[in-house]
């Protein structure tokens, strides 16, 4: 224990002591350890919507038609795992902003413009990685994080699946080609803490596996197969389980700098009366170069949107992606969706967004 001659005069007056200084350099010592293994990161995303008419719900690109947005500042404190067998970590992120009402992770009464993402412990027991709190769904080609996304916009199939959970998610890395997760979660909902249907008890299953197909393969080697499934109830509801199902393929590069998805999502509502949803994907990505990316996405199918019947759904979106600035996503992008649904308009959108990430 180090401590200087004012330190050790004050001691020798009996000002202080001196098992008092060393708890308080101990304790500063574990503040510094943690700030050290603390990160703290985000983004700003803003943007710029024009539209033929109101947007149905389904993505959001600003509230107006016409109209400059915030979408919402993210903050974010983690601290990564090691490699060991008992490494451990954690995650929280905060979203601010009118975009942070969208997630739905409040109680309903007191969502607003300052939501919970994700707050979730990582801990490592044999090479399982265990995920305790809440966390995002196994499901889905997109999720609710803006930088994420190749689309400002996002897609039908976003909009029928489950995005958050709150229970606990066991991951296992088999080989280098597979990946297997299996967790329980309250429900089906996003809302933290969420109860589960019925009394409360019933719970939500969720379950995943990737495998890349390996070298022994020709000219498929490098597919990237992924299956997940969430099968569960919202909070208060009853009867059967509503299973999400959830696969994609994407491809390896047919031709440098081409990338090629396809997704599918597939919903059995356990309400009787209530259709099934299917929505499959088609994602194709181009890197012109190091500054420039052009995106296409095209989707079609039906599905229960907010209680209402989508049918015979068509959307295409294509994007331009540049980089203009340092530590800035710079996109426009133009989508134009047509569906049967009796009463229901095509919509056309015109979206820009900038992002800086810190």
């Amino acid at each position: 224990m180090k401590m200087n001659k004012w330190t050790m005069g004050l001691a020798a007056a009996g000002v202080v002591t001196l098992s008092s200084v060393a708890q308080a350099q101990d304790a500063a010592a574990g503040a510094e350890a943690l700030a050290a293994s603390t990160t703290l990161s985000g983004y700003v995303s803003t943007g710029y919507k024009y539209a033929n008419s109101a947007s149905t719900g389904y993505f959001r690109a600003g509230d107006g038609r016409n109209a400059f947005s915030l979408d919402v500042v993210d903050l974010k404190l983690s601290s990564a795992q090691g490699d060991g067998d008992m490494d451990t970590g954690y995650t929280v992120e905060l979203w601010m902003g009118p975009a942070a009402s969208d997630i739905g992770t409040g109680d309903g009464a007191n969502t607003g413009s300052l939501e919970l993402m994700q707050a979730n412990i990582d801990l490592r027991i044999s090479g399982i990685d265990l995920k305790i709190g809440q966390f995002g769904t196994v499901v889905g080609a997109e999720t609710y994080d803006y930088t994420s996304n190749t689309f400002y916009t996002h897609s039908w199939g976003f909009a029928i699946e489950p995005t958050h959970h709150t229970g606990l998610l066991a991951s296992y890395q088999v080989n280098d080609d597979l990946a297997i997760a299996a967790g329980l979660a309250n429900t089906t909902g996003n809302a933290t803490n969420g109860a589960g249907a019925g009394s409360g008890s019933s719970k939500t299953f969720l379950g995943s596996v990737s495998y890349t197909l390996s070298s022994g393969t020709g000219a498929l080697s490098g597919t990237e197969l992924y299956y997940g499934i969430v099968s569960g109830n919202a909070a208060g509801a009853s009867g059967d389980n509503d299973d999400y199902h959830y696969a994609s393929v994407t491809l390896p590069e047919l031709a440098a700098n081409l990338s090629i998805s396809v997704a599918w999502d597939h919903v059995e509502s356990g309400t009787t009366g209530t259709a099934d949803s299917n929505i499959v994907g088609l994602y194709v990505g181009y890197q012109v170069n190091d500054d420039l990316a052009l995106n296409v996405r095209y989707e079609q199918g039906d599905a229960i949107i907010g209680g209402t019947e989508y049918d015979g759904m068509e959307s295409i979106t294509v994007g331009v992606n540049y980089k203009i600035w340092d530590n800035v996503i710079s996109r426009i992008e133009f989508r134009n969706d047509d569906q049967d649904t009796a009463g229901t308009s095509s919509q056309r959108v015109v979206a820009a967004n900038l992002i800086y990430s810190f």
